[in-house]
């Protein structure tokens, strides 16, 4: 399921810092349009999707997911999930499984966690890696062919 979001004059400061790690974003996604967030390394990227997510609390300002407030449930409750390129991988695990691991936390049934991870994995262009490990993908800027 879709949905449209917006993020109104949103700031975060995080309380050893003088200043905003965000200050006044303003984002609106429409249903079924595709983002991508790109920067610099420290340029608050990850702080966004992670106050998106919950998992950080904004200092002010307002997330919406179809018009309701998305900012005050609970993270919970929100079904939204992060992947990180490196360091949140669990590193013994095949990718499938990294894909499936919220998915199994949340004990969904095995047919509903396949047809899941397989829909965002063709979505993703991830088809041909969900057996390999995250050792064995290239993050894609690396030179060396080493991860």
């Amino acid at each position: 399921m879709m949905a449209k979001i917006e993020i109104k004059h949103l700031y975060k400061q995080y309380e050893n810092q003088s200043d905003y790690t965000l200050k006044d974003i303003n984002l609106s996604i429409e249903d079924k349009q595709f983002v991508a967030v790109v920067g610099p390394s420290g340029c608050g990227k990850s702080t966004l999707l992670r106050c998106f997510a919950g998992l950080e609390e904004i200092t002010k300002g307002q997330v919406m997911v179809d018009d309701q407030r998305f900012d005050t449930i609970d993270p919970r409750k929100r079904n939204v999930a992060m992947v990180f390129q490196d360091y949140a991988l669990y590193p013994h695990m095949t990718v499938f499984k990294n894909m499936a691991y919220n998915l199994k936390i949340a004990r969904q049934d095995k047919e509903t966690i396949q047809e899941k991870v397989e829909q965002a994995a063709d979505k993703l262009q991830l088809t041909d890696y969900l057996e390999q490990k995250p050792a064995q993908l290239s993050g894609g800027g690396n030179v060396s062919g080493s991860p």
